[in-house]
């Protein structure tokens, strides 16, 4: 796991003297390069979009300025996390490691904490129910904020994804699915379950939360190396100088969190209002293929907005594979969709079902009528992408739905690193309408009898046969699945299954399977 703030690099001190209210000077540094990159591609544009960009009118209770920056004697904060102690099966301590990220939440990111305030509306009620459904303490919901500053789609450096910023084998490891189609990590339903399982498994092993905290982060394997190296110690504080650098980080800023989210109004700091709430959006089950983009244009609603609220679909369609989906829109559009489900479904399946239409009046060389067949197949084909300042390989990778590992082969780089103004070549999936014009033997048979067949009704004229489908055998390869089978053969996982009977969702490397054309 890796998280949004934890590789910011930052000094900030109170002075020990300042009173509530007063406006302290902070001595910070400045922010590593990459990593004001990363900050801004993960977290602010997602929140400036889906926040209000006013200030919350709500009254402040402290009588503050606008703008002031509050803060406090070390024996206040102290005293202040001692009594959050005594209510949570946490460790929660202060200390000067605590206090840098008390200031980088309270002051160096004051406007991002807000409208994580904000957002804390729609995804902590949801996140609430499923951590007391796993019997897990009600503080984790805090750890959402340290991973992805509850940006449920975003996307680390190293390719880290979704609310929980799950790693794709921890992901598969615990039931998400990750296809060419869906990403569940970017689910934040399906994503949240998943964590409290994981997290109660870290607990379980550790029967300790802060340990378990640490190998969330950087691996159970890392958290056991650190205990062997400290001498067989089991807390957090004595094992940290073993654990990696940005884990060294992550259990204070848990804590600094849990401290800052439990004290807003004394810092200051009020929500942003979301667009949206928990309250105002619900689910419909999907009975058919269903396109983002045709979809939006029924409902009126912007398609950015829906592919946000529904993550999880990476070519922004819902695909008609067997199994069970589901819609999340804005409760006001959602009798929208029902009432007009059907017009949603025939509008999403035109891009995908061929279209066939008979020329009678087109003839060939011999008088026989053509039959012209319309298909919508996939094809390759090569882009060429402009890197911006900031922009890491995973966020391009996950722009053109491809993996960190294919922009490295297609352009022979040797590592994660990217310069602005580099230009990578990109190799995509573009559909293309073909046509397909072949003899019908039955308009041509007709065409031919003319009026002898009007006059003799004992002559019947059958159907030629049709010819048998030719077919190729695949050889499935590492990394293959039947939607990328599929569409790279413009077919569909239905037809394919006919095909082939036994044929299952789960494949193996050397598996044989027959592709009719």
């Amino acid at each position: 796991m890796r998280q949004i703030f934890l590789f910011i690099i930052f000094a900030t001190t109170l002075a020990a003297s300042a009173q509530p209210g007063s406006n302290a000077s902070f001595s910070v540094q400045k922010d590593n390069p990459e990593v004001q990159s990363i900050d801004q591609v993960l977290v602010s544009n997602y929140l400036n979009h889906y926040c209000y960009s006013t200030d919350s009118l709500l009254l402040n209770p402290f009588g503050y300025d606008k703008n002031q920056l509050p803060s406090f004697t070390a024996e206040i904060i102290e005293e202040r996390m001692k009594n959050l102690d005594a209510d949570t099966p946490f460790d929660l301590v202060y200390n000067s490691t605590v206090q840098g990220f008390i200031d980088l939440y309270a002051v160096r990111r004051k406007d991002v904490t807000s409208k994580v305030m904000g957002m804390a509306q729609l995804y902590f009620p949801m996140i609430e129910e499923k951590l007391t459904k796993f019997n897990i303490p009600i503080e984790l919901k805090y750890l959402a904020i340290v991973e992805s500053a509850l940006n449920p789609t975003a996307i680390s450096r190293v390719g880290a994804g979704g609310l929980w910023q799950f790693m794709p084998g921890t992901a598969k490891l615990y039931g998400l699915e990750i296809t060419s189609y869906q990403d569940d990590r970017f689910d934040p339903y399906k994503s949240t379950e998943a964590a409290c399982k994981y997290l109660k498994f870290l607990y379980d092993t550790f029967d300790d939360w802060q340990l378990a905290l640490a190998a969330y982060n950087s691996g159970p394997g890392n958290v056991n190396k650190a205990i062997r190296r400290s001498g067989g110690k089991k807390d957090f504080w004595s094992i940290k100088p073993y654990l990696p650098k940005e884990t060294q980080g992550y259990v204070p800023a848990f804590i600094a969190v849990n401290y800052i989210m439990n004290h807003t109004s004394e810092y200051n700091l009020y929500p942003k209002k979301p667009l949206i709430s928990c309250y105002e959006v619900d689910t419909v089950h999907v009975k058919s293929r269903l396109d983002f983009d045709a979809m939006s244009k029924v409902l009126g609603m912007n398609v950015q907005d829906v592919s946000y609220l529904n993550g999880t679909y990476k070519l922004r369609e819902i695909p008609n594979n067997g199994q069970r989906h589901y819609i999340t829109l804005p409760v006001s559009k959602v009798g929208l969709f029902i009432a007009n489900e059907a017009l949603i479904y025939a509008q999403s399946a035109i891009v995908e079902k061929p279209k066939e239409t008979v020329m009678a009046n087109n003839s060939d060389a011999i008088g026989g009528a053509k039959k012209v067949t319309e298909k919508v197949v996939w094809e390759d084909s090569w882009k060429k992408h402009k890197v911006t300042k900031g922009q890491t390989l995973a966020v391009v990778a996950k722009k053109y739905n491809v993996t960190t590992s294919q922009i490295k082969q297609w352009n022979g780089l040797k590592s994660n690193s990217l310069k602005a103004g580099q230009v990578l070549k990109i190799k995509t999936r573009v559909k293309k309408t073909i046509s397909i014009t072949e003899s019908d033997p039955v308009a041509t048979a007709q065409k031919a009898m003319g009026e002898e067949t009007a006059a003799s009704d004992s002559t019947a004229v059958k159907p030629a046969p049709k010819p048998a489908p030719k077919s190729q055998v695949y050889t499935v390869k590492k990394g293959d699945t039947l939607n990328l089978i599929a569409r790279k053969y413009g077919v569909t996982i239905a037809e394919m299954k006919k095909w082939n009977p036994k044929l299952t969702d789960r494949l193996q490397v050397g598996q044989k399977i027959t592709i009719k054309k």
